[in-house]
């Protein structure tokens, strides 16, 4: 009697277990929408390429796709917003190659680790930077430019998006591998530094390649040199810095990332999206317009290029001896 209470007890609580809401399945990822977090202004190269990704990623996911702008040190404000999100992959960012591999060098305030507190999801896209002057400068090459140094130290000057950019850590390479004294003057965006240049300000300016190509079909620059470890496609004539004998080479890029600890099953499902958005036809046309090369990758690859350039950055900024702030 005893053994058939207790069976019927049983089967009465697994009844109220099976019945129990809580023990239903979750639906599948995405369930409600996702927070794109844009570590830079609205109108800017990231937030573009944010919006484009995002418009795309929503409809494969079939959840809206919010992008929330947050601006701040350099872009590390809204990386490490990520970093501290919930790990249930609803709240992801937008990152380029500074942010995680250049500026965390820089600042020395640590707001997170760009190592482990981030999990990659993939690339969207690669470009690089190249080093230019005016087309009626009498600089007529590197070696002309680096000739003009030597024969008059701090005379020169070259410009930037910005203190602690990669085009300011680039001409700092440039410098310490020529021997040269070229003083570095920073601007608030790279229009400003090639309108400065233009106008006379300022000797040579770092730029992207969507930029300085632009500026070379209107006749108004001469490109010296690219930082990218190959020629540029938009550039095909132009030396690298590795050909030039400066050993530095590096790719800029763009990718997507989500905090550290998200369930592989979902940064699956994240990084399968976000490859079909980086091969749709329009995506991959607007970024050859705006100067880059759509590349999507696995989450691995990405991890193992933010490790490769975060070292070789740290090594660059150490050896040119560039303050942290």
């Amino acid at each position: 009697m005893k053994k058939h209470v207790a069976r019927l007890i049983s089967l009465a609580a697994l009844c109220c277990v099976s019945l129990s809401p809580a023990a239903h399945a979750e639906p599948g990822f995405p369930a409600h929408p996702i927070k794109l977090v844009v570590p830079a202004s609205p109108g800017g190269e990231p937030d573009i390429l944010a919006r484009l990704v995002a418009r795309h990623m929503s409809a494969d996911l079939r959840q809206p796709i919010v992008v929330e702008n947050k601006v701040g040190a350099s872009g590390l404000i809204g990386v490490a917003s990520v970093a501290s999100a919930k790990a249930d992959g609803y709240t992801i960012g937008i990152v380029y190659q500074a942010v995680l591999a250049l500026s965390p060098h820089l600042i020395a305030r640590k707001l997170f680790d760009p190592l482990t507190g981030i999990a990659p999801i993939g690339l969207i896209s690669v470009s690089g930077n190249a080093l230019m002057v005016p087309a009626n400068s009498p600089i007529t090459s590197y070696a002309d430019l680096v000739a003009r140094a030597k024969s008059s130290p701090g005379k020169l000057s070259f410009g930037s998006w910005g203190e602690g950019s990669a085009g300011h850590i680039s001409g700092e390479v440039m410098k310490k591998a020529a021997g040269v004294d070229i003083v570095h003057i920073p601007y608030k965006g790279s229009n400003e530094s090639v309108l400065a240049m233009l106008g006379g300000e300022i000797d040579a300016v770092f730029g992207g390649w969507g930029l300085t190509s632009t500026q070379v079909n209107a006749g108004k620059v001469r490109v010296l040199a690219v930082t990218s470890p190959q020629r540029s496609p938009m550039l095909p004539t132009v030396p690298t810095f590795r050909e030039l004998g400066i050993p530095f080479g590096l790719n800029s890029w763009y990718g997507l990332v989500a905090p550290s600890g998200v369930a592989p099953d979902t940064m699956k499902r994240l990084e399968e999206s976000l490859r079909k958005a980086v091969g749709q036809p329009e995506i991959a046309n607007r970024l050859r317009n705006m100067g880059m090369q759509p590349q999507s990758s696995t989450s691995a690859e990405l991890r193992d290029r933010i490790r490769s350039d975060y070292d070789i950055w740290g090594k660059k900024i150490a050896e040119t001896g560039v303050q942290k702030r």
